[in-house]
């Protein structure tokens, strides 16, 4: 690890507080990490390298981003996972090698388990499995975390209630399961006297904005992406002091160190982040001006092919048609959404293409019923190529029960078929009600901030 890179030192502080608080605890079987929303990608890379052949602890970490549907067949999805990439993964066994470590693990009865399911809980199965596994190491190395790091999560409360089952049954000695929870929600915990000494909830305080501003700042400050990342950072922090004169000076610096590097994507980047900044100064002339200036810019480099500016073109009809929202021209904003969704969706940026139509419908919804229903119909079939894993993980499953209401009410029988099958295959037989409390408890969709006319 290289000492001198500000995120390296952040690592090192959660190796060193795993290795204090987790490695000496032998009993421990379910492990909370407490984490920062905006700490996230940092843990990422904590798994990522302790997955890895250079990690420093003494456990082997196995990392999971199987999404968590309900208690009854997460266990099964884990195991599936597991053996996909077990199958397809050598760096385990490139690690095992250069230690000359005979490994021998048969993954056959889990595959003969998975394969005879038929809908049952596997929550023993995948016990078993983890302790074979972990006997299979080399004893040096036979203690194994499992971490989860679910790509989607349909309710917290059934996770709780999976990982109390787990606990219950007995997870093996020299297995822990690792879990993430964010600051001020923590929905997870599971209390102390059930499970005596089994489980440990840690928090690591890191100084990640420090770290990523050193990081932005370091190398040769005449390079325009150096020197455009201080200016954002100094921007942010003028931002967060609500000092509309620093922010507008670091901004004016970020265009004109982009503008003489001659990269358009990142001219138009400038642009578009300060831009984003403007929104939280609403009334401030000149963020149509830099809205308007960044779209063209980025339209003339998408044209050049430069492959940066087609999204950046995208993001900005987005921003375009919030601050039309903001200034409540309703039925230009809807338009503006729509231009995005199309293009968007014309080259495959799908999830940014449900972005654009969620907006444009919600908007008409609220402010032009008239359009509602042929915006739906035009968002519904522009998802119908999606992959269940993009559909599950993207506003479109919102438009799909808005329009399942619209063709139930019309009688429109294949497309009520069509979203049953599609929408029970990923969420169940009440996947409605469950569609429904997911849109309540998640974080509504914000364009750039402020957006919401008073």
């Amino acid at each position: 690890m290289n000492e001198h890179n500000p995120i390296a030192l952040e690592l090192n502080k959660i190796q060193q507080a795993w290795q204090k608080q987790v490695t000496p605890n032998a009993g421990l079987r379910v492990v909370r990490m407490i984490i920062k929303p905006e700490e996230a990608r940092v843990y990422e890379g904590f798994l990522k390298l302790e997955s890895s052949p250079y990690g420093q602890l003494p456990q082997v970490f196995v990392t999971h981003l199987t999404s968590f549907d309900d208690e009854d067949t997460f266990s099964a999805a884990i195991i599936k996972d597991w053996l996909e990439a077990y199958d397809n993964s050598a760096s385990l066994m490139e690690e095992l090698k250069t230690k000359n470590a005979a490994f021998t693990w048969d993954a056959q009865p889990y595959r003969q388990a998975l394969a005879r399911q038929q809908g049952q809980p596997l929550d023993d199965t995948l016990l078993r499995m983890l302790d074979d596994f972990r006997k299979a190491l080399p004893q040096e190395e036979q203690q194994l975390v499992l971490a989860l790091l679910p790509r989607q999560v349909s309710n917290l409360r059934n996770m709780k209630t999976w990982l109390t089952n787990m606990l219950k049954k007995g997870i093996p000695a020299g297995v822990k399961l690792l879990v993430f929870e964010h600051v001020g929600n923590e929905q997870l915990a599971i209390h102390e006297r059930q499970f005596p000494g089994q489980m440990h909830a840690m928090h690591v305080p890191l100084e990640l904005h420090n770290a990523i501003q050193k990081l932005a700042k370091s190398g040769n400050p005449n390079d325009p992406e150096i020197a455009l990342r201080r200016c954002l950072f100094e921007m942010g922090d003028a931002l967060q002091a609500k000092d509309l004169k620093r922010l507008h000076e670091w901004g004016q610096k970020a265009l004109e160190y982009t503008q003489r590097s001659g990269n358009k994507g990142l001219f138009a980047t400038a642009h578009i982040m300060y831009a984003g900044m403007l929104f939280y100064f609403k009334k401030d002339p000149q963020l149509p001006l830099l809205l308007e200036r960044g779209m063209r810019i980025a339209k003339q480099g998408s044209q050049q092919g430069d492959p940066a500016c087609l999204p950046l073109l995208i993001q900005f009809y987005g921003y375009h048609g919030a601050y039309a929202q903001l200034r409540r021209n309703f039925e230009e904003a809807i338009e503006w959404f729509i231009k995005q969704a199309r293009l968007a969706q014309e080259h495959n940026f799908n999830q940014q293409s449900m972005n654009g139509w969620y907006q444009a419908a919600e908007l008409c919804r609220r402010k032009e019923a008239g359009r509602y229903y042929t915006v739906l119909e035009e968002a519904y079939l522009a998802g119908l190529n999606l992959q269940d894993e993009e559909i599950s993980t993207s506003l479109y499953i919102y438009l799909l029960r808005d329009y399942y209401d619209y063709v139930h009410n019309k009688r429109i029988q294949d497309r009520i078929r069509s979203i049953d099958e599609k929408m029970g295959r990923l969420f169940g037989d009440n996947w409605k009600e469950e569609v429904d409390r997911i849109r309540k408890t998640r974080a509504p969709l914000m364009m750039p901030p402020q957006t919401e006319e008073a």
